[in-house]
């Protein structure tokens, strides 16, 4: 199916490539996401461009422009233009994937048809280019992807069974889009889902922390989570089954959107133990800040001691916006009332506005200072804590002369 009707107006960059390529006798097409989330009024985050130009083709179609070789022997190259990466890749059809993940070679192709005909989903297998369809212009949609945009369901191209036992990553992939798109996965796709789930094994697992957070975060998160519990779970030993429908249900009843993926993540893992949470963290390969942002909140789930001096400890300790996160997530899980969660954020925005010391560095006094009393080594630190400690309770005030004087105590 090729259509003109298509109301697409990409940015100038993404103009530039396609008129570069395409005076120098080159079909190029935008592909995949840019297409997709443009027909659905959204604002692409970023272009790709698809076309019949071989490397050493578009190598010489922008040698007199700021590239990349991103990819280039498997034919990937980003054009770089008024500071947005544009990537161009060549016409291409993949090899067998022996080990369900990646494709043991790459061949070129020199019809749009064959490079549509090897992606993942209907929805991010259509192509645009301007111009009228006898110029080569206007929607290339080959299976049905407006039309799945319009039924908001996510179709593989293809046999799905096929699309996942090339890519296992496909999986994931399939409830991410149909999270973060508010989809339906069709039931070809849905049961392939869930018979196939066994071979995330053999991914990654940085890469199923990717989708698995974006999944999270999604406005549809609650549904999916509903829908695919044991395939979530299947990831995530020893998270159950019943504790992702426990999740699911709280998403549900909230915009997953409004939630930092900390607390995302510490409702999902709410059934575990400390212990088995970081496990699971471990198992996913977060990074130090983004695990230890999880486990800060499990690990406070049980705290009630709410008032001025706790919520500047938690705030001193953790981080200003920690104490809202954490009620924020006891809200959800049941532990306190819409009300205590009013309290305990109109109180953080009173310490805020009167900024109350809360952390050492802002103690009127210093180390240098508390030196120059003839506090040595060891000394300082504890001093200075002791003296936080005495201003969070305020039973002192943070006034230099008040602090040199306890200080001499």
């Amino acid at each position: 199916m090729n259509s003109s009707d298509i109301a697409i107006s990409p940015p100038a960059p993404a103009v530039f490539v396609l008129d570069r390529l395409r005076s120098a006798g080159y079909p190029a097409y935008l592909v995949g996401g840019c297409v997709r989330d443009a027909l659905m009024g959204r604002t692409p985050g970023d272009y790709d461009v698809t076309t019949a130009a071989r490397p050493e083709d578009m190598l010489r179609v922008f040698s007199d422009c700021r590239v990349v070789e991103t990819g280039l022997k498997h034919g990937t190259l980003t054009v770089v233009r008024e500071h947005m990466n544009i990537e161009v890749t060549t016409y291409r059809v993949d090899g067998t994937y022996s080990d369900g993940r990646r494709p043991d070679s790459v061949s070129f192709a020199d019809r749009l048809s064959d490079d549509l005909s090897r992606r993942d989903f209907t929805v991010n297998a259509m192509a645009w280019a301007p111009g009228s369809p006898e110029e080569g212009g206007g929607l290339t949609d080959l299976f049905g992807g407006r039309e799945d945009l319009d039924r908001r369901i996510i179709r593989c191209v293809g046999r799905a069974e096929e699309r996942f036992s090339e890519d296992g990553l496909r999986i994931l992939r399939a409830l991410r889009f149909a999270s973060v798109l508010d989809f339906s996965c069709d039931p070809e796709c849905a049961a392939a889902v869930r018979s196939m789930a066994p071979m995330l094994e053999k991914i990654s697992r940085e890469r199923v922390y990717a989708e698995l957070t974006r999944l999270l975060g999604g406005p549809a998160a609650g549904r999916i989570l509903l829908d695919f519990p044991d395939v979530v779970s299947g990831v995530l030993p020893p998270l159950t089954a019943d504790a992702v429908t426990a999740a699911a249900r709280i998403f549900s009843g909230t915009d997953p959107r409004a939630l930092s993926p900390a607390v995302r993540y510490a409702v999902l893992f709410d059934s575990l133990t400390r212990e088995d949470a970081s496990r699971a963290m471990d198992s996913l390969k977060p990074s130090r800040d983004e695990k230890r942002a999880v486990l800060n909140l499990l690990t406070r789930r049980e705290d009630r001691d709410f008032d001025l001096y706790g919520l500047r400890v938690l705030m001193g300790d953790m981080s200003d916006a920690f104490p809202g996160e954490l009620a924020l997530f006891l809200k959800l899980t049941g532990r306190v009332g819409a009300e205590e969660e009013e309290r305990i954020a109109e109180t953080v925005r009173e310490i805020l506005a009167r900024d109350d010391c809360r952390r050492l560095n802002q103690l009127a006094v210093n180390g240098a200072d508390l030196g120059a009393l003839g506090i040595r080594g060891a000394g300082i630190g504890e001093t200075l804590r002791r003296l936080l400690e005495l201003v969070r309770r305020d039973e002192l005030q943070n006034d230099r002369d008040a602090l040199l004087k306890a200080a001499r105590l």
